[in-house]
């Protein structure tokens, strides 16, 4: 169950990526200001939050083909992984920072994300 938890994370970290170069290519900027974050994150996450999921599920069954596990046990690590908005939105903020940081200075400064 560990290989699908982390195909789980790699896959949402995939989508995560692929949303925020998007977010950056249609606003024609290279960087989300670091005080725009939580606003875009709040925007994005509620309009994504459902199709994150289905995202997963499809890319499973492309990635696993017939050793995909049973669909209830997916939908119940989805539910875990989700079940605190918050959360997952303070992880996503954390990791943008952390990009940015990395793009901008070469490595990451961890006094000035945190």
């Amino acid at each position: 169950m560990c290989s699908l938890e982390k195909r789980i994370r790699d896959i949402i970290h995939f989508y995560v990526r692929e949303n925020y170069n998007h977010y950056l290519t249609v606003n024609q900027i290279t960087s989300i200001n670091d005080e725009d974050i939580p606003r875009v994150i709040d925007a994005l996450y509620g309009e994504k939050k459902e199709h994150i999921q289905v995202f997963v599920k499809a890319s499973l069954k492309t990635m696993l083909k017939d050793d995909v596990p049973d669909e209830y046990i997916v939908t119940n690590l989805l539910t875990e992984v989700f079940r605190d908005d918050a959360l997952c939105k303070n992880r996503i903020t954390l990791e943008i920072k952390l990009h940015q940081s990395k793009l901008k200075n070469g490595k990451v400064h961890y006094s000035e994300v945190l």
